[in-house]
């Protein structure tokens, strides 16, 4: 069973739960998420154009680069659910101050604890 978390470019910060939307975000371009992730996970390695995996410190990750016409441009993380990713998926966000939120559904953001949405 894996995990997943999605990255995205916030259009403000910070950024309230309630005001997550297509309107509150910005397009995550390929070029700036794969030089981020590289900068970031020295080990990390692009099996694709738009996808790379990494060992982290809490175990795999899976990375895949999204870009929808409709949706916009992201980046998600898939990951093991035997651990607690949500220290990496922090530090992400506190590095390159993007935001991200998971399943539960919970919204990261640079420097803030999780939030509900």
């Amino acid at each position: 069973m894996a995990y997943s978390y999605s990255f995205m470019k916030p259009h403000h910060l910070p950024l309230a739960a309630k005001e997550l939307d297509a309107a509150s975000v910005l397009p995550l371009r390929a070029n700036e998420a794969i030089a981020a992730l590289n900068q970031a996970l020295p080990g990390l390695r692009w099996t694709s154009g738009t996808e790379a995996t990494a060992e982290l410190d809490q175990g795999w990750a899976e990375f895949r680069l999204h870009d929808d016409p409709a949706q916009g441009a992201w980046l998600s993380m898939r990951c093991s659910l035997r651990t607690d990713y949500s220290t990496a998926v922090q530090d992400l966000c506190d590095r390159f101050q993007w935001v991200a939120f998971d399943e539960e559904p919970r919204l990261f953001q640079p420097h803030r604890a999780p939030e509900i949405l």
